[in-house]
């Protein structure tokens, strides 16, 4: 088994949907774990990596000395991450992508001390925005287009382990790395600049994205 960690920083404020609300103040909040540190599903990291794969993979397929590999891709791109409705248990395993242990093993351990309440780890680290539907033609708001969203704050890193049943080969190397480094923005209003985010694969200790992408120009090089 093999275990890799990816770092996920938001450049930007992030509307990441939880699907709940907060009857009479948020209409859209984030998850959030019991002591108020905002995460993401693993599940939903997971898809838009998987989703993030396939986009690297057509990328490749209009590129003629790159095209040759795309039928294996696939087939590697289908193990890491899945297919849909299809149970495979050597596909990779995503933990919840959350902030650093050690920062909340701190405030967990102190908040009794210190008078920290969940509530409020949550207000530091989060901040609530109000959207709104125009009316062109009139001029104003559409009715019943008002709409309260909890928002992560820009600058908040996460992190998400990732466990491969087996040792990735190069393919599967190029293919994760590749990934995440296309995965540039999460969750809602990406065209208004939410959740532009620096995503990035580490393995022992170090950040291997770029060192796993250029797998890719060795490939090229020997045709294999």
């Amino acid at each position: 088994m093999e275990e890799y960690l990816i770092r996920l920083e938001f450049l930007k404020d992030a509307i990441i949907g939880s699907g709940y609300s907060v009857p009479g103040f948020i209409d859209a909040d984030v998850l959030y774990d019991e002591y108020g540190f905002p995460y993401i599903g693993g599940k939903t990291l997971k898809g838009k990596l998987g989703e993030m794969a396939t986009v690297f993979i057509n990328m490749i397929k209009g590129v003629p000395e790159l095209s040759c590999f795309a039928k294996v891709f696939w087939q590697k791109r289908d193990r890491l991450f899945g297919v849909a409705n299809e149970y495979e248990h050597n596909t990779l395993k995503f933990s919840d992508c959350e902030m650093s242990k050690n920062i909340r093993d701190y405030f967990r351990a102190h908040m009794n001390s210190s008078g920290i309440t969940p509530s409020e780890i949550l207000e530091a680290l989060t901040h609530t925005e109000t959207t709104t539907a125009i009316d062109y033609e009139k001029g104003v708001a559409k009715e019943n287009s008002l709409r309260n969203f909890r928002v992560i704050n820009r600058g908040i890193t996460l992190y998400a382990t990732v466990k491969s049943p087996v040792k990735l080969d190069e393919d599967e190397r190029i293919i994760l790395a590749s990934a995440c480094s296309l995965l540039r923005h999460l969750g809602a209003l990406e065209t208004k600049g939410k959740g532009l985010a620096n995503v990035s694969l580490h393995y022992e200790g170090r950040n291997v994205t770029p060192e796993f992408i250029k797998l890719l120009d060795k490939k090229v090089k020997t045709g294999v």
